[in-house]
């Protein structure tokens, strides 16, 4: 997934603490189950890491998510204006400043959650589906909500999240 937007530091450590804190290495690819580039995502915080732990995000890939992160930016503008809605209007610009990359074996799942922590949330989130299929949960914008809908992701589907569906919750139920 690739998110326009940092989100907030965790107010509990100061600026000199936080500089000093490295993103976690592994020992050993098996058990990697995630990584980063751009700013590194810290789980256990709940929070990305300051300036000192960022790293480039390669440069077709950059260019790959903004192409449709500003196509799903023009579909929502346009969807707007059909609607004579003029709530919330953002730009149709996107440059990624973190990446997560998340990889599944056969027997993963991701739990139910929302990328809520960026800064403001007008821009989609873009995720690129490589290697295996796998059914996508798609919920509400509450983890109480009954209204969960299955999506099958092959390799090489792009599926962004934007809009009203932007904090929706979701997950992977099944790797295929």
């Amino acid at each position: 997934s690739l998110h326009n937007n940092r989100t907030r530091q965790n107010d509990t450590t100061t600026k000199n603490e936080k500089s000093k804190t490295p993103p976690p290495k592994y020992r050993s690819f098996k058990k990697l189950s995630w990584s980063t580039m751009g700013y590194h995502y810290d789980w256990t915080a709940r929070a990305y890491h300051d300036e000192g732990a960022k790293s480039p995000i390669p440069k077709e890939l950059a260019e790959l998510s903004s192409m449709f992160a500003h196509t799903c930016l023009l579909l929502l503008s346009s969807n707007k204006k059909k609607k004579k809605d003029s709530s919330s209007s953002s730009t149709t610009t996107f440059t990624p400043s973190a990446c997560i990359v998340n990889y599944y074996n056969p027997r993963s799942t991701m739990g139910g959650h929302r990328d809520d922590l960026e800064l403001t949330f007008d821009k989609p989130v873009v995720s690129f589906s490589l290697g295996l299929s796998c059914v996508f949960l798609l919920g509400g914008h509450k983890k109480e909500d009954d209204n969960v809908t299955p999506i099958l992701i092959r390799p090489g589907d792009v599926q962004m999240m934007g809009g009203e569906a932007r904090l929706r919750y979701h997950g992977v139920a099944r790797i295929i």
